[in-house]
Parts: structure tokens; C-alpha cells; sequence
């Protein structure tokens, strides 16, 4: 078997330790406990489409706003299969997003609304590279905002010794005002048909005394 000769195998083994030393020293940091750890792991779940991976690196208010919403999200879903007329259900249920009404629990809530979201990115090497730090997390307290090689910032919040990103509390905030409007028109509308039906019954009603007197 043709061997190298010593001189050359030792420069080789030289060149090859050389050019471990950078990959080595740039190791990513993917510890919870730092920022720019927080970062990278939020990424990498981004990148494999892991929404379960994404809402538990995302903070308690995040989880707390998705409860809430799911809450009144349910309650609805009740109202309208219960007490909307059978010929108006599927328009009201069309309302929604797909699967934000059949979600069992505030998790599926989130992969309902997150996952179509995820699913629309280009989740290739430049979505990593995009979401990589660039430079020193600026931490003040409990709270840190990390640079990204994209130029955007994420926030983070530390909990329990672990930083979470708040990246969904305000979408997730906003779409529980406009659940609790939604709300509000469902009742009115309910109101609507229980008049309807009211004024039909009393309608038939009237149809029948006549008919009785004749």
C-alpha cells in the first residue's frame, strides 16, 4: 500500500489541525441560558419546521395570550356549532383561519396559526445564516435584544433562568383583541337570530289560530 512520505504526512497532519482550529474556536452557542444560545436554538426549530420546539423557546405572556385566545376561540367554535342556524354555520366557521376552531388546546392553536407561516419560508442555509448572531446581545436586566446577520433584532426575556423570545406576544395580543371583537359581533348576531326566530314562530302562530278559526 503506497504511503506518504513522513515530511509530507507531518505537514498534512500541520495544515489539517490548522484548519480545525477555526471550526473549533466558531462552535455555535446554543445554550438557553445566553441570548445569542437562545437564538440559535429558536432558529434550528424554525428551520425544521418544529412549531412545538418554537412556542417553548417563546415566553410565558406568549403562552398566556395563546390560552386566552384559544379560550375565546372555543367558546365560539360552541356557539356557532349550538346556536347559529344550521344554513349559516359554515359562513361563520369561514371566518376563521383554517384549524384555529378545531384546535383542541392552546398548542395546536399556535402550530394552526404558526405552522402555515413557517411553512411559507425558504427554510434553507440562507433562512440559518439570516437568523445567526451578529455581534454581543445588548442585555439590560431581564431583557436582551440580539443582532441578527439579517440586520433585524430579536427580543428576548429571561425565565427561570432560560431566555425566551417574545417574537409572537404582540401578533398573538392583537389577534386576542380582535377575537374578543369577533366576539362581541357573534353575540349580536345571535341576537339577531333569536329575533328572526322569535318572529317566525310567532308568525306561524298567528297562521295556526287563523286556520283554527276558519
Amino acid at each position: 500500500m503506497p504511503t506518504l512520505p513522513m515530511g509530507l504526512r507531518a505537514r498534512l497532519l500541520l495544515l489539517l489541525t490548522i484548519l480545525a482550529l477555526p471550526l473549533a474556536a466558531c462552535e455555535e452557542n446554543l445554550d438557553p441560558a445566553t441570548p445569542d444560545g437562545a437564538l440559535h436554538l429558536l432558529r434550528d426549530a424554525v428551520v425544521q419546521g418544529d412549531v412545538a420546539a418554537v412556542l417553548a423557546y417563546s415566553t410565558q405572556a406568549t403562552r398566556d395570550h395563546l390560552a386566552a385566545l384559544h379560550t375565546v376561540l372555543k367558546d365560539q367554535r360552541i356557539a356557532i356549532g349550538e346556536k347559529y342556524p344550521e344554513d349559516q354555520r359554515a359562513a361563520a366557521r369561514a371566518a376563521f383561519p383554517d384549524g384555529v376552531l378545531e384546535a383542541q388546546d392552546a398548542a395546536g392553536l399556535f402550530a394552526a396559526l404558526v405552522k402555515p407561516e413557517i411553512e411559507k419560508l425558504d427554510r434553507g442555509p440562507g433562512l440559518k445564516f439570516g437568523m445567526t448572531t451578529l455581534g454581543a446581545p445588548s442585555i439590560s436586566g431581564e431583557r436582551a435584544t440580539v443582532p441578527t446577520q439579517s440586520g433585524e433584532t430579536v427580543e428576548f426575556v429571561l425565565e427561570d433562568g432560560k431566555w425566551k423570545t417574545t417574537a409572537f406576544e404582540r401578533a398573538l395580543e392583537q389577534n386576542l383583541t380582535r377575537a374578543k371583537l369577533n366576539q362581541q359581533t357573534l353575540e349580536e348576531n345571535l341576537k339577531v337570530f333569536e329575533e328572526l326566530k322569535r318572529r317566525e314562530e310567532a308568525k306561524k302562530k298567528a297562521a295556526e289560530e287563523a286556520e283554527a278559526e276558519e
